[in-house]
């Protein structure tokens, strides 16, 4: 009758694992938390000043696919699709790298690499037509980063 119990707590142990386990937050998706003072180009989207989330899709086909939501209400903004980057020494924080851009463009981001790894997404350097970079900023376009979580 011992072994019984023993085995029934045991048994709902493991079995509690399972549903805990999805709902702990993990660094599989690459959470970051960005402020951006003026326009940047993700891709084929030009995200507005202010605070964004990307974060890494969990699928099982892909880990380029970044979701791009605004961080004051959690809204997706984009789905960016890019390729696997790395680089030979990590560091601690996520880094931004950006395509060379020329005055009076939107600074497009070309890698985002995650913090303390090698690894991290290029995003392709698509060229938007002028009509829509136009009706999307308003400012100038030096694409300043800061206050990565």
């Amino acid at each position: 009758m011992k072994s019984i119990r023993v085995l029934t707590v045991v048994s709902l142990g493991l079995l509690a694992g399972f549903f805990v386990n999805p709902l702990k937050a993990d660094d599989f998706n690459k959470e970051t938390i960005v402020k951006i003072d003026n326009p940047m180009q993700v891709g084929n989207v030009v995200l507005q000043p202010g605070r964004y989330d990307f974060q890494l899709a969990q699928t099982q086909t892909s880990q380029n696919v970044v979701y791009i939501r605004d961080a004051s209400n959690y809204h997706l903004v984009a789905t960016v699709f890019g390729d696997s980057a790395y680089r030979l020494y990590p560091h601690g924080n996520s880094t931004w790298v950006f395509y060379p851009s020329q005055p009076g463009q939107v600074a497009a981001l070309k890698t985002w690499y995650f913090a303390g790894e090698n690894a991290g997404i290029q995003f392709p350097d698509q060229k938007l037509p002028a009509s829509t970079l136009a009706k999307n900023h308003t400012s100038s376009s030096t694409g300043a980063v800061g206050g990565m979580k």
